[in-house]
């Protein structure tokens, strides 16, 4: 049942809990829209959101994302303790068929999940521009795992060094940064990549 914020009487709707944007691009559409999971109240005729929890996932950014309701910010603790819990029985159960090599994730509410998504959206798409830059140099072009991508401010794919090292990326990623194109994302990566003690990074 959903209950308007207006007072009005609670009335019955369909609403998503588990949002899957790999097989429903439709439904990530909706989310950059704030449309996902609006609803009309039938008596005063308000537009407003279901405050619900909800399950996120976009296999191709890698991006799982508990969403919990807003209202359940003080139980924080309570609540990392169910995500770890039902991640492991989905898992098991539903992701099966899917090799997840990245955790989840969570935010409070439908906003802070669309900037999330909003920010995968940009990463993607300066990715993208970054691959394409990479082999038009003839560079091999490697996937970069989401997870460490994401902690680490980077892009998702980067041109592979001529050695498997933090200074063979660094390199790599310069020569593609020299050829004209303008990605914050790959210069922080090469930036980081060059730093002391640096490691090459995770890559699919």
């Amino acid at each position: 049942m959903l209950q308007c914020p207006n007072g009005c009487d609670s009335f019955e709707a369909d609403r998503w809990s588990f949002v899957n944007a790999t097989l429903n691009p439709e439904l990530k559409d909706a989310v950059l829209g704030g449309e996902l999971n609006l609803f009309c109240c039938p008596q005063c005729n308000s537009f407003f959101h279901g405050d619900t929890d909800l399950i996120y996932l976009d296999e191709q950014a890698g991006l799982l994302v508990f969403v919990f309701s807003g209202k359940n910010r003080s139980g924080r603790k309570e609540l990392l303790a169910k995500m770890e819990r039902d991640y492991a029985l989905l898992k098991d159960s539903l992701f099966k068929q899917i090799q997840l090599d990245f955790g989840p994730m969570y935010v409070f509410g439908l906003e802070e999940l669309k900037e999330v998504v909003l920010c995968e959206q940009q990463r993607t798409d300066e990715s993208e521009a970054i691959a394409a830059a990479a082999a038009a140099l003839g560079m091999k072009v490697v996937r970069l795992a989401p997870q460490w991508a994401r902690e680490h401010e980077s892009p998702l794919y980067v041109a592979a060094g001529a050695e498997d090292t933090a200074g063979g990326y660094a390199a790599a990623a310069r020569k593609v940064l020299k050829s004209g194109l303008k990605s914050p994302l790959l210069a922080h990566f090469a930036k980081i990549m060059e730093g002391d003690g640096a490691q090459a990074p995770e890559v699919l």
